[in-house]
């Protein structure tokens, strides 16, 4: 399955660790970040977004990300949280499972995720200061 790829993505220094924590997660976890990955993408496409046209430029070949490799998990994340924060933030607090996960990606590691999970767009906002977006 395409989930059991381990791709070494370009992108920015922590990727290929991201890329890592994405195929060690649990399977929940895994699971809550394709849902959240899946309903931000169908949120900016009901918008007018040209989703694939934006994963696309992030190198990724599919919309599904219940079909996506690790690596194209970790750069569509990337991708979300560079071109429209906001609508990352809005989706990841409805997914308190994919917080520490969506922590890892970003630069916060899990502890930043565990702590924050009740906090969903609070620390998100803070993991994209961080992260300078």
């Amino acid at each position: 399955m395409a989930y059991d790829e381990q791709e070494d993505t370009q992108g920015y220094e922590g990727q290929g660790d991201a890329t890592q924590a994405v195929a060690q997660a649990d399977p929940e976890a895994q699971d809550a970040h394709k849902d959240m990955l899946s309903e931000a993408l169908g949120h900016l496409g009901g918008q007018g977004v040209d989703v694939p046209g934006l994963l696309g430029q992030a190198g990724v070949g599919t919309t599904d990300p219940s079909q996506m490799s690790h690596g194209d998990l970790v750069s569509t994340t990337l991708a979300l949280a560079r071109s429209h924060p906001e609508v990352m933030q809005m989706v990841a607090s409805r997914f308190p499972a994919a917080q520490g996960l969506l922590g890892s990606v970003l630069g916060g590691g899990a502890a930043a995720g565990a702590e924050g999970q009740a906090a969903g767009g609070g620390m998100l906002g803070g993991l994209l200061g961080r992260f300078g977006l």
